[in-house]
């Protein structure tokens, strides 16, 4: 019988008397204390937790000592069904009593007294498949039971998602995108998985095979507000456009007011992006890839930049405003000529 003690605090004094733990030696149980307050008091205060294992490893039930505040224990219960999967998860259940860090035989036994009648547990809906995929989740609670959370996985059907495309050229050692809108999706091209809540609303994730979200539907029963997200041919994300920005011709003052910009250098930093509304925005990097300096518009207008400096653990050591009109590409060869600049801290 394998048994594991953890304690979390390493002071012990001897000659220490503390209420003794005793966990059932005929399971498998990892037991922690965290102390709460000095060690070396005569009756220091503690959080003890036994947590039990069944014989293929899972974790089935965990035993917090004497956790209430009555000093009785409490205890949360794990089951598996057939197949393995965890598919009820239990509230905590206060015990009558304590048994000292012992598995507690029937701990759900106490739970009428403590919830009354209500379901002490969420549960989840699992497909018949080797995927385990999420059909239903209930939440905890009467109230929940005939209002679970849908999931519904399917792919797209053609003319569903609009497709944009980029094309991407180097300015100022800087990805530059130009959006284009090539047509639709073909059908079966995209992953399309939905999610309705128990209110009814429904959250729809359309992605490409590369794991990438293409688009995101939300429904609320009246209106659809989509949001798309195009990458270039790096698959880096170049932009982002709002619901407001589609079924319009692509302009610049469309991309500057309503939508996301972003451009990477050649080591897949951000450099530079633009918010809506927002002007641009710089950023310098060092050689260990931190973050060294930003510029705003309003920095630009004057000629300023923030500054950070890190410390040798990678740790703001401070940060700053420096006078200086070179362009951000400038900046950042100069940076990058240099290793990184640590701040010794005394």
């Amino acid at each position: 019988m394998k048994k594991i003690i953890i304690p979390i605090s390493t002071l012990f004094v001897t000659g220490l008397a503390y209420a003794q733990t005793t966990p059932s030696t005929t399971e498998n149980y990892i037991y922690s204390k965290t102390y709460l307050s000095d060690p070396t008091l005569s009756t220091p205060k503690v959080s003890e937790t036994v947590q039990y294992f069944d014989g293929l490893g899972r974790p089935k039930q965990i035993v917090n000592v004497k956790a209430s505040p009555l000093g009785k224990d409490i205890v949360t219960q794990i089951e598996y069904d057939a197949f393995g999967r965890q598919v009820k998860d239990y509230l905590p259940v206060p015990q009558s009593g304590t048994q000292n860090g012992a598995i507690v035989p029937n701990p759900l036994g106490n739970a009428s007294s403590v919830y009354g009648s209500e379901k002490i547990y969420a549960e989840k809906v699992l497909e018949n498949s080797p995927l385990d995929r999420i059909q239903q989740q209930v939440q905890v609670g009467n109230d929940w039971s005939n209002k679970p959370v849908k999931f519904n996985y399917d792919a797209n059907v053609n003319g569903e998602v609009f497709q944009f495309a980029t094309t991407t050229t180097w300015v100022d050692n800087a990805t530059s995108s130009v959006l284009s809108l090539s047509g639709t999706f073909p059908a079966n091209q995209l992953y399309k998985n939905t999610v309705t809540d128990e209110d009814g609303n429904i959250n729809i994730e359309y992605k490409n095979g590369k794991g990438q979200i293409i688009m995101a539907r939300k429904h609320d029963g009246t209106f659809y507000n989509d949001t798309y997200y195009v990458y270039n041919e790096y698959d880096q994300l170049a932009f982002v456009l709002p619901q407001k920005a589609l079924f319009q011709s692509i302009t610049d003052t469309l991309l500057n007011d309503l939508c996301y910009q972003y451009r990477y250098d050649g080591r897949g930093r951000l450099v530079e992006k633009k918010l809506p509304g927002k002007g641009w925005e710089y950023m310098i990097y060092d050689k260990a890839d931190r973050l060294v300096m930003t510029q705003d518009a309003n920095l630009k207008s004057i000629n300023q930049w923030m500054i950070t400096e890190y410390d040798a653990l990678n740790r703001v050591a401070y940060t700053g405003i420096i006078y200086n009109s070179a362009s951000r590409n400038g900046l950042q060869g100069y940076v990058s000529a240099y290793p990184p600049n640590n701040i010794k801290r005394s």
